[in-house]
């Protein structure tokens, strides 16, 4: 039963697809530009089933398919090619579920066109999968100006999640020998492989600067060395091995995933999720 589903599933993709690519084939790179053609929307439900957890509600998925819009508007067409490459790749390596594959059509379908905006103009909202009960500040992780319409909210029901909190082990040697290869990237080529502390966190708890001897490295760089589920995280050395004590999934800023399900569940619409994550931007018709 499952291998007729699967190609009834590629049938139904291919079929999605299709009026994009004959357009883009017959018609070149122009008639596909973002702004001209409603091909985009093509695009949405493949891609909000790739990002969006398994039954999740309705608004909740609402919301994440008007994030998904605004980044691929925000993008070229090399994005949107991207986007479609990634789409078929994902379903080529992954079981569909006609039903879940529906409900993202339905949402992009009930929010057509809809964006997210900051004083007029489109921006792009970022999202996680759950944080550590508070999202980032963007002007203080992204050190910029830009970001400054995305502010810290209290996110604290991601708290309650079964899986907040995770323990993460790494023996010594291979910590060590990690850093030691990431320093042979950069213009340093030998450090003192001792002692780990925590610099400095922003005000959501999460690491901005740990040193590890004589290596100083970014919150983020670290999770992305050890594959840490985020950079809130306290660390501890026991013995041959290094304990990483990870609140969260993700970089904690913009949209909890966890948290707008759990706003939805509670009657919250998309654009109230929205606005709670974002409440300095606003949910408007996209106008090219």
């Amino acid at each position: 039963m499952k291998e007729p589903m699967k190609y009834l599933g590629a049938a139904a993709l291919l079929l999605l697809f299709l009026p994009f690519l004959l357009t883009a084939l017959l018609s070149g790179r122009k008639a596909v530009a973002i702004e001209q053609s409603p091909e985009t929307e093509k695009l949405l439900p493949m891609m909000l089933y790739r990002e969006a957890p398994e039954e999740a509600p309705e608004e909740f998925l609402r919301a994440q398919a008007i994030l998904a819009r605004s980044r691929i508007l925000l993008g070229d067409q090399k994005k949107v090619s991207e986007v479609l490459q990634e789409n078929l790749e994902f379903q080529r390596s992954h079981r569909i579920y006609p039903g879940f594959l529906e409900q993202c059509r339905q949402a992009a379908a009930d929010t057509e066109g809809l964006v997210l905006t900051y004083e007029g103009k489109l921006v792009e909202g970022p999202y996680f999968a759950w944080g550590s009960g508070k999202t980032r500040d963007g002007k203080e992780v992204m050190g910029s100006d830009a970001y400054s319409w995305i502010v810290s909210v209290d996110s604290s029901m991601d708290v309650q999640k079964e899986d907040y909190q995770q323990e993460i082990k790494v023996s010594r040697e291979t910590f060590w020998n990690q850093l030691s290869a990431c320093l042979e990237e950069t213009e340093e080529k030998e450090g003192d492989f001792s002692g780990i502390t925590v610099i400095s966190r922003d005000s959501a708890g999460y690491v901005t600067e740990i040193a590890a001897g004589e290596i100083h490295l970014s919150g983020e760089k670290l999770r992305s060395l050890f594959s840490l589920p985020s950079s809130c995280f306290t660390v501890e050395e026991t013995g041959e091995q290094i304990l990483f004590l990870c609140q969260g999934k993700g970089h904690g800023l913009g949209m909890s995933q966890y948290g707008a399900a759990v706003l939805a569940k509670e009657g919250k619409t998309a654009e109230e999720i929205l606005k709670y994550y974002f409440p300095e931007a606003s949910v408007e018709q996209y106008q090219a």
